[in-house]
């Protein structure tokens, strides 16, 4: 079947048939207007599963030569003593990729056109991540600091029932000075309800904490 993404670009007729990450992928393209294809690859280069707008076989060649490209980077980052790294950003002169580890074996390749990766670009490609991960059962690595174990601890807010004060994820524990803004989104990637804060920490930074309801589980982007 064709699909046609909220932008209005029609979504190429697949090679293969539907999975339970295809939805995920779709969403990606339906939330990120530039997104040309979102790919799920293994530890062998192989496609898991996509959804594109380029015909499917330069989908597949896009997450096979990135995840080619991704190993590459990650020894060199390793030899420098740059640690695990998440998230990789290429920008070409036609397009851009990016490749987000979702562990030491799995990966999303995502093509986009040519222009910043924005801010709602990444939380995008964040937000379909963790999906991915639960859907297939991984867990998130140690190395993975944006996914590892969020605690969060809540107060009272006026005309809410409840708001974040501070969350602890790995050792530290992150105090918040304001919260920016509240809102709820229903459905998308993790199911259910979200409510979702903007907040600032007490060292400046700006972050969104979101808490699945159904699951009673926080997460960031």
């Amino acid at each position: 079947m064709t699909r046609v993404p909220d932008d209005g670009s029609t979504e190429a007729r697949r090679d293969q048939e539907e999975s339970t990450f295809t939805p995920l992928l779709r969403w990606l393209l339906r939330t990120v207007p530039s997104a040309l294809a979102a790919v799920l690859v293994d530890g062998e280069g192989e496609s898991v599963d996509y959804c594109s707008v380029l015909p499917p076989f330069d989908a597949k060649v896009a997450g096979a030569h990135m995840s080619v490209v991704a190993r590459l980077v990650r020894d060199a980052v390793l030899a420098l003593g740059g640690g695990e790294p998440t998230l990789l950003e290429i920008g070409g002169s036609d397009r851009v990729l990016l490749v987000r580890r979702l562990d030491d074996s799995y990966q999303i390749v995502v093509v986009l056109r040519q222009g910043d990766v924005d801010e709602h670009t990444l939380e995008a490609v964040e937000r379909l991540g963790d999906a991915l991960r639960r859907e297939a059962d991984l867990e998130a690595p140690s190395w993975d600091q944006a996914h590892g174990s969020l605690d969060v601890e809540t107060r009272e807010a006026v005309g809410w029932p409840y708001a974040p004060a501070a969350f602890r994820q790995g050792q530290g524990v992150t105090r918040i000075a304001a919260v920016l803004g509240r809102w709820t989104e229903h459905g998308g990637l993790v199911g259910g309800e979200l409510i979702c804060f903007r907040v600032r920490t007490r060292s400046g930074s700006e972050l969104t904490l979101a808490h699945d309801v159904d699951q009673d589980r926080w997460l960031r982007w």
